[in-house]
């Protein structure tokens, strides 16, 4: 029930919504002049596999972006009517800065997600290339084509960017009538650059060639895990300078700020305005906690996932 569940959500989350292609239908013809302009954005699209044509995520910045803008301009005209601001004529502006604000923001936000979700993808596959290349590595020994190996991705239960790229290829084998190596082909157009690109466009040039596919993988597997093994003594080590700052920011720096603080005590009641027991209590309830926190979000983004 749940694998249906999971199903269902990736499905909903890939199907282009009405308002999607209603900005299509209404700014397809005023738009036409920005598409040569945003090929980046086109590149970005295909990377992060957003189920989206290029065309109609245009449209839809652009149509978010003006809605937007009226809604900027009807706040900016809120704050001018309720709001005395001198000279008059700045008042008028308002509205106008506010539709520009918020349309600006909107469109750039816009435009900055498919490249957020590209590099995203991107890490991922980085994370799963050397835990997938072993089980293709024991596939390919156990004496599966290149198409077995994918089809046997792509029945495995999971959501992980690997075993979706798998399923996007058995649907261009079985439902598109695509052979095996334009199929990967179109995969790798859809990838972004890096260690994932180079193993797919290995594995196509190793089975044209009528090579061996587990020495291969086998050889590609070796690699990965060597850079694996590489980047974990790394993280290691960056988390050891990470220790000596949280020793340093959260035992070290405490005790002294409330020892001089103590001492400081003795001489004046006070410090810059403030009662020297609200710095110590600002101190122990605020800073010390948002250091402890700031800290546990750093550690986060330098652990990876698995």
């Amino acid at each position: 029930m749940s694998s249906l569940n999971n199903k269902k959500k990736i499905k909903d989350r890939e199907k282009v919504g009405p308002i999607h292609i209603y900005s299509y239908k209404l700014l397809n013809d005023h738009a036409k002049w920005l598409y040569p302009k945003f090929n980046p954005l086109q590149k970005a699209i295909k990377e992060s596999m957003m189920p989206i044509p290029f065309e109609v995520y245009v449209c839809s910045m652009v149509f978010f972006s003006m809605l937007s803008a009226i809604g900027g301009g009807i706040v900016g005209a809120g704050v001018m009517l309720f709001v005395n601001v001198q000279p008059a004529v700045l008042g008028y502006l308002i509205p106008v800065a506010a539709a520009v604000g918020f349309a600006g923001m909107t469109f750039g936000m816009l435009n900055s997600i498919p490249v957020l979700r590209a590099k995203t993808r991107a890490s991922k596959l980085m994370e799963e290339i050397p835990h997938f290349i072993g089980y293709m590595s024991t596939l390919a020994t156990s004496g599966l084509t290149l198409e077995g190996i994918f089809k046997a991705l792509a029945r495995e239960e999971s959501q992980e960017e690997m075993v979706q790229d798998a399923r996007l290829i058995v649907r261009n084998l079985d439902i598109m009538g695509m052979d095996l190596i334009t199929a990967v082909t179109d995969l790798i157009h859809r990838t972004p650059t890096g260690p994932y690109q180079e193993l797919l466009e290995g594995a196509i040039i190793t089975a044209q060639s009528g090579g061996d596919l587990k020495e291969y993988f086998n050889a590609t597997a070796k690699v990965q895990l060597e850079e694996k093994k590489m980047l974990m003594q790394k993280t290691t080590e960056s988390l050891g300078a990470v220790a000596e700052i949280y020793t340093i920011l959260l035992i070290v720096f405490p005790l002294l700020a409330v020892i001089m603080l103590s001492i400081m005590g003795i001489m004046s009641p006070s410090l810059g305005g403030f009662d020297l027991v609200t710095l110590i209590n600002i101190l122990t309830f605020a800073v010390i906690p948002l250091c402890g926190v700031l800290m546990l979000v750093m550690m986060d983004t330098m652990v990876p996932k698995r």
